[in-house]
């Protein structure tokens, strides 16, 4: 049985704040924020910025809006996820067993004993991948995608729009495609960056790596976090306990503390 990780189901706070800091205003797929998913006893309701209730509580899962639609689930003995306009009311009924939002005019949805499909906004599905384990939702124009090889290992690659591999499933972990670049990790855990054709363009040596943002990135090394660009050069030393991209400026913790620092490390 196929089964597609919700890596995407967090709590309304947590994704609207991913809203505000990965994004800086930026993500043109995340509306704004007119209606946000509130919890109220066991169910999910949204409000509009005033607190008003605009859409009943109802949902055991909410998300904020991205493409005029909100990914959902029902609440019940067998729940199920859909796809809720801003009117309340189910754009793609509620027949799944696990969904992603939607990026870039897409969106995964597995039904039972399926294999993960994508859709659009209308619901249409577009392609599936039957020997996918997991799915990443789409970012940069490609979404990582895991199977399990003939060894028995499970590698990641990544599928474009039309369902086309584009690079063949080979690492052990990735991240999401932004300016060219994915951050992808080898079998020792150590991370590095590819580009769109799958080649190796900064070589793998961190702990963790995130995406690029605004053309840097936020990487660990020698369990400290620090900053680089596009080529692999340092802009911020490792030297922070943990660093966070937020806007234009990045939230940094160093000896319990916490402040903000610039793109040249200036706190």
């Amino acid at each position: 049985m196929k089964n597609l990780k919700q890596t995407f189901k967090i709590s309304a706070i947590a994704i609207i704040a991913i809203a505000m800091t990965r994004c800086g205003g930026g993500c043109k797929d995340i509306d704004a924020v007119k209606l946000m998913p509130v919890k109220m006893g066991k169910e999910f309701q949204y409000i509009d910025v005033e607190g008003k209730i605009i859409i009943n509580p109802q949902f055991s899962e909410a998300t904020i809006f991205r493409n005029g639609l909100a990914l959902v689930q029902t609440s019940g003995d067998k729940p199920q996820w859909g796809f809720i306009g801003e009117d309340g009311k189910f754009a793609i009924i509620a027949n799944y067993k696990s969904a992603t939002v939607f990026s870039e005019d897409m969106a995964w949805v597995v039904s039972e004993n399926a294999a993960p499909s994508c859709i659009n906004s209308k619901g249409e599905v577009k392609f599936t991948l039957t020997n996918a384990e997991e799915v990443k939702i789409f970012s940069d124009g490609l979404a990582g995608f895991k199977e399990i090889n003939e060894t028995g290992e499970e590698k990641w690659g990544f599928v474009d729009k039309e369902g086309k591999v584009k690079i063949n499933a080979q690492f052990s972990n990735v991240g999401s495609f932004a300016a060219g670049k994915c951050p992808v990790s080898n079998n020792d855990g150590k991370w590095g960056y590819i580009n769109k054709e799958g080649k190796l363009v900064i070589n793998h040596q961190f702990e963790n790596a995130e995406s690029f943002f605004n053309s840097s990135a936020v990487i660990k090394s020698g369990g400290k976090a620090g900053l680089i660009d596009v080529s692999g050069k340092f802009l911020i030393n490792p030297q922070f306990s943990n660093m966070q991209s937020d806007g234009d400026l990045f939230l940094v913790e160093q000896d319990g503390k916490f402040g903000w620092t610039d793109k040249e490390g200036k706190l």
